[in-house]
């Protein structure tokens, strides 16, 4: 298999009627598509696209995660045309820069933004069709018409190997989002550059946003590979419904949801003390969870403990979109001690002033209309990452911070800002926090929230915030001792994927 066509008629011919995806519908009822079903209206929208267009173009998608979503996206790439899924999550203002500035001439959306299309219209003069991702339509193109009125024929040009798959805009805490460009050679790479991850008796729940390479990769793809069948989760705010719904066996997430749910747990546990933790946790994921992998930020070591202690296994992973995204899988054959798993097959690491470049056939083709970062990134056939770390004897990546976000103190010592952060996260000294240098003084800023410190008095908090700091200060040499700490009553400004942005305003008063 060596493009996303093949592996769309590979999963139907294997797979046939076994259900491929579940999603809510109206009422109560759940909605279930075959991978059969699936590859039949992702080829009736590619017959679409070469119907009106006649040539392979740029076609955007937006909107949530869902059936008709992906039979946009996956059947505009299967058809030789790109796909440019954009942020939901972004103004419509900036989902019309992005559209026009990756020159989609298709795009497909969801309802919510039906009242977005002026702005769309205006500001994408390249975009001739709109395809509202929904059975009927007013004012554009219903994806139902679509299915309705073409058949599943074969494309008259199936993609190459080497052609451009998608476009997928980073959400980097610094600068101007860069629009990756990977090949359907890429994106093959990645789904095989791992074995037995799961079994078509496998059910998954996909949480995250599906624009992000991870969520498309490691649920969608990989699904279609080993004929898993894909639940959708409707909403954040309904993961905990929603895992009891679909009862799934395995499930991606980020830490930040990892975190969130194991407090849950907690919670659920000390108003019911005779109840093992173990148990409540079984449930509020459904009873029949297996697997749980973890990637897309640092994960606190802890929280691997802790789920371990409930029976649950956190995978750990690192990538990045630039390489479709997996660079390392976890290794499950060592418990791991930091390590953010182990080099996937295929890929080769090499650390090159401390920081980690990586080669692969996974390796993007570089930036859209950016020869200037692509020529900053790619270098002889190496991405570089702008991640620092190192490698170990077994195979294993451990990650120490952001080359970029380095902290050059006067004396010529480096500070990686990630690896001091690391630590006071694991201490749970707030629920936010950042490093930076100010006036030569490593500063520690902290957004506390509201259930840390509940009932204490300021100088309570005060005193107890410098102690931990303290503590782990000896922990430390004396160059990456923290020697200011403020605190900031608003949170931290952040990018849609929630990681915090590194150029913001000062805004804690100094304890």
């Amino acid at each position: 298999m060596k493009t996303l066509y093949d592996l769309v008629i590979g999963a139907k011919t294997s797979f046939g009627d076994k259900t491929f995806i579940k999603e809510k519908a109206a009422g109560d009822a759940i909605s279930e598509k075959s991978f059969n079903q699936f590859a039949a209206d992702a080829l009736r929208v590619s017959a679409f696209l070469k119907d009106k267009f006649g040539k392979k173009i740029h076609a955007g998608v937006v909107g949530p995660t869902s059936y008709n979503y992906l039979v946009g996206y996956i059947g505009a790439m299967i058809g030789g045309n790109t796909g440019v899924p954009i942020d939901a999550q972004l103004s419509p203002d900036d989902i019309a820069e992005l559209l026009d500035r990756a020159d989609v001439e298709a795009l497909f959306f969801d309802k919510k933004f039906a009242a977005a299309l002026p702005v769309f219209k205006e500001k994408c003069p390249k975009i001739k069709e709109y395809v509202l991702l929904a059975d009927t339509a007013e004012d554009a193109t219903a994806l139902g018409e679509v299915l309705a009125e073409y058949s599943p024929d074969t494309p008259d040009e199936i993609p190459a190997e080497g052609d451009l798959a998608a476009i997928l805009f980073t959400s980097g805490t610094t600068g101007k989002a860069k629009g990756v460009m990977l090949s359907h050679g890429n994106f093959m790479d990645n789904v095989f550059c791992c074995d037995n991850e799961a079994t078509t008796e496998d059910v998954l729940l996909t949480v995250l946003p599906i624009h992000h390479v991870y969520c498309f990769t490691c649920d969608i793809l990989l699904s279609l590979r080993y004929g898993t069948t894909v639940c959708i989760n409707d909403s954040l705010m309904k993961v905990a419904q929603n895992l009891k719904l679909f009862q799934p066996t395995i499930i991606l997430l980020v830490p930040m949801i990892v975190s969130t749910i194991y407090k849950q747990i907690k919670k659920a546990s000390k108003s019911l003390p005779l109840i093992p933790m173990k148990v409540i946790a079984k449930k509020a994921f459904g009873g029949r969870l297996k697997m749980m992998f973890s990637g897309g930020a640092y994960l606190n070591p802890d929280l691997l403990t802790a789920y371990e202690k409930l029976g649950i296994t956190i995978a750990q992973g690192y990538g990045m979109t630039e390489c479709s995204p997996r660079i390392t899988s976890a290794d499950l054959t060592r418990k791991s001690d930091g390590d953010v798993g182990k080099i996937v097959k295929g890929c080769e690491v090499r650390i090159v002033d401390g920081e980690i470049t990586v080669k692969s056939p996974s390796v993007m083709q570089g930036y859209y209309k950016d020869e200037q970062s692509t020529a900053e990134t790619l270098k002889d056939g190496w991405l570089y990452t702008g991640d620092l770390g190192h490698t170990d004897e077994f195979g294993r990546l451990y990650i120490t911070g952001r080359k970029k976000n380095l902290i050059i103190l006067s004396n010529g010592e480096n500070v990686s800002p990630e690896e001091l952060e690391n630590k006071f996260e694991a201490a749970n000294i707030a629920q936010e926090l950042m490093v930076y240098s100010e006036d030569e003084m490593l500063t520690l800023e902290l957004f506390l929230g509201s259930e840390l410190y509940k009932g204490k008095s300021d100088e309570k908090i005060a005193a107890e915030i410098k102690d931990k700091v303290k503590a782990i200060n000896k922990t430390l040499p004396s160059s990456k001792n923290i020697h200011r700490i403020r605190v900031r009553n608003v949170e931290f400004e952040k990018t849609t994927s929630r990681k915090i942005k590194r150029a913001q305003s000062v805004q804690g008063e100094t304890i």
